[in-house]
């Protein structure tokens, strides 16, 4: 597990420059660790869903497992899940920023959770998605 200090970063929004120019940084994924409102709903309106941040800002939004992944302080990938903490889990809101899509960080984000569900003895697991994703998902046995 990767400690995070939480510093704002008023370029989260575009990093497709850094990426252009080959200046890749470190990129650290954090389990279970807090993630500013603002940083998933910036997130969630990038990849083109709607925004949210009422909703995280919810003290009853609860998670029973999630991963955030960073790259130079800016939340760049994000996967959720509930649980009845027994016997199934439901994936959610996975998502990478699109200057970093097609870098395997959406698949890392998935085996890792899923990893992490079956070991906990979660192996009823599910997860809703666009017909267009299909093919991913299929890799995980989602068919």
């Amino acid at each position: 597990m990767v400690l995070y200090i939480y510093q704002k970063n008023t370029e989260c929004l575009s990093v497709g420059n850094r990426i252009k120019e080959g200046n890749y940084m470190n990129i650290s994924y954090v389990e279970n660790g807090i993630v500013e409102a603002e940083d998933i709903a910036n997130l969630r309106s990038l990849v083109g869903w709607n925004r949210m941040k009422k909703e995280y800002e919810n003290p009853l939004m609860d998670s029973y497992y999630h991963i955030a992944v960073y790259s130079d302080n800016c939340l760049i990938g994000y996967i959720d899940s509930v649980s009845n903490k027994v016997t199934d889990a439901y994936i959610q809101d996975l998502m990478v920023h699109p200057d970093y899509q097609h870098m395997g960080i959406a698949t890392n984000l998935m085996n890792r959770m899923i990893e992490y569900l079956k070991g906990n003895m979660i192996f009823m697991i599910s997860v809703i998605y666009d017909k267009k994703l299909k093919p991913f998902y299929d890799k995980f046995g989602f068919n």
